[in-house]
C-alpha cells in the first residue's frame, strides 16, 4: 500500500474513531438462507468457483528454491506446483498419464524428478515423462504425448496463482482487479513462510469467510481476546472489481497520533489490521508481524462443512520475534486458532445449524457491514445470479 493510500486510510479511521462512525453501506442486505444450504448451489459454486477460476495458492516463498515442489489438494483437484530447475514457476495436474493415480503425495519437498508410485512412471520437474518402468515390455508409447497436464499458472507481485483446469491463461492484474498497487508495495516477494495447518468448520464455506467480513461482533464475541486490540465497528470499505479491502484501526491508533510528530511517521502496520478478500475463496491478513493467507473450501462435498488452509508468512523485520525469542513459528497458531477457532468458527456452526433449522428464510447484512454486502454479490456476480438488493428505506 503506497504511503498516500496508508494516510487516507488512518485519516479515515482517526476520523471514525473520534466521530463513533464507521463506513455506512447505505442499507442492509437480506440473504436467503438457502445460500447456506443448496446442494445445487454448491455443485455449481464447486464448478465455476474452484475448477473455473484463477486461485491464490500463496506465495513466492512456499517454493523458496529451484527443484522445490508443493502439492496442495485444497481445491479438489490435486495439484502439482513446483519452481522447476531454471527457477521458473509451474502447475501441473497431479495425474499419472498411465491410470491416473496421484504421482507426488501431498506436502512440500525438493525433487528433480517424480515417480508415481503405482507403476514407477517417471517425470521431471518440467512435467515431462522421462522414463517408462519396463518400457520394452509396457509397449511403445509417445513420451511426449504422455507429460503431465499443464495448468494455467503465474508467478506475480509474490503471488502464486493456479486455475485448476487446464486450458486459457492466468492473468493476475485482471484476477486482482485494481489491487496490484496495493500487493506490489507490501512486496509479498520477501515475506518467508513461517507454518501451514488445515483449520476444518462445520460451516457452509461463505459462512467462513463471513466471519471475516465485519467487526461489528468484536466488542461481543472477542470482548476478552480480539477487543482489547482493535477498535470495534470500526473500518474503512474499499471494491477492487471482485475484491475487497476493509482496515481496522488497533486500540492505540490515537495514542500514535499524539506521538508523532508527522502523520507520514506513523507505524502503519502497528496501529491497523489488514484484510483482504481475495476473489472468490481467499482472506488475506497484515498485521504488524506477518502475512496470513486463508483459503477456505466446501469439504465432504457438503454444503455444512469447510476446510481453512491457512498458512503465514512472516515479515523480515518480525523474524527475530519468532527465531531468537520463545515462540516458535507453530506456537503462532495457538493464539490464532483460540479466536478464530473457539470463537469465530464456533459461532459459525451455530449459524450454519440456524440456516438449516428451516426457522427462518434470510438473514440480515447490517449497513455497518459492507462488506458482506460484496462478499454475497461478488459470489453471485461470478455465478450469474441476481445480486441482492440494499433496502435503503
Amino acid at each position: 500500500m503506497r504511503r498516500e493510500e496508508k494516510q487516507r486510510v488512518l485519516s479515515i479511521l482517526r476520523k471514525g474513531w473520534q466521530n463513533d462512525e464507521s463506513h455506512d453501506a447505505g442499507g442492509i442486505m437480506r440473504c436467503p438462507v438457502s445460500d447456506y444450504t443448496c446442494p445445487e448451489l454448491l455443485a455449481q459454486e464447486q464448478r465455476t468457483f474452484f475448477r473455473e477460476t484463477p486461485l491464490l495458492m500463496g506465495l513466492s516463498s512456499d517454493l523458496q528454491e529451484p527443484n522445490s515442489y508443493w502439492v496442495d489438494n485444497a481445491s479438489g483437484v490435486s495439484i502439482l506446483m513446483v519452481r522447476d530447475s531454471e527457477g521458473a514457476f509451474r502447475a501441473f495436474g497431479n495425474v499419472c498419464r498411465h491410470r491416473g493415480a496421484r504421482v507426488v503425495p501431498e506436502g512440500r519437498g525438493n525433487a528433480l524428478q517424480f515417480s508415481c508410485p503405482f507403476h514407477a512412471w517417471t517425470y521431471n520437474n518440467h512435467g515431462n515423462l522421462i522414463a517408462i518402468n519396463r518400457e520394452r515390455k509396457f509397449g511403445s508409447i509417445c513420451k511426449e504425448e504422455h507429460s503431465l497436464i499443464e495448468l494455467p499458472c503465474e508467478e506475480k507481485f509474490g503471488m502464486l496463482w493456479v486455475k485448476p483446469t487446464p486450458g486459457g491463461t492466468v492473468n493476475v492484474e485482471n484476477c486482482l482487479g485494481g489491487m496490484e498497487d496495493d500487493m506490489s508495495h507490501w512486496d509479498l516477494t520477501s515475506k518467508s513462510h513461517g507454518a501451514s495447518q488445515v483449520i476444518p468448520a462445520d460451516a457452509n464455506w461463505k459462512m467462513a469467510i463471513d466471519t471475516f467480513g465485519e467487526n461489528y461482533h468484536f466488542d461481543v464475541l472477542h470482548r476478552d481476546s480480539l477487543s482489547s486490540e482493535i477498535k470495534g465497528n470500526l473500518q474503512t470499505h474499499d471494491i477492487y472489481g471482485l475484491n475487497y479491502r476493509m482496515v481496522f484501526a488497533r486500540r492505540n491508533l490515537l495514542e500514535a497520533y499524539e506521538s508523532v510528530e508527522s502523520p507520514n511517521d506513523l507505524p502503519f502496520r502497528l496501529v491497523t489490521l489488514c484484510v483482504y478478500f481475495i476473489y472468490p475463496n481467499t482472506i488475506l491478513l497484515i498485521d504488524q508481524y506477518a502475512v496470513d493467507i486463508l483459503r477456505i473450501f466446501p469439504a465432504d462435498n457438503s454444503t455444512s462443512k469447510s476446510n481453512t488452509h491457512h498458512s503465514w508468512y512472516v515479515f523480515n523485520d518480525s523474524k527475530h520475534y519468532f527465531e531468537e525469542g520463545p515462540h516458535s513459528y507453530e506456537e503462532r497458531f495457538v493464539g490464532f486458532n483460540s479466536v478464530i477457532v473457539n470463537e469465530d468458527y464456533n459461532v459459525a456452526s451455530q449459524s450454519q445449524a440456524g440456516a438449516e433449522s428451516e426457522m427462518y428464510s434470510h438473514i440480515v447484512f447490517g449497513r455497518n457491514e459492507p462488506a458482506l454486502h460484496h462478499y454475497h454479490n461478488a459470489h453471485r456476480i461470478g455465478l450469474g445470479r441476481k445480486e441482492l438488493e440494499l433496502e435503503t428505506a
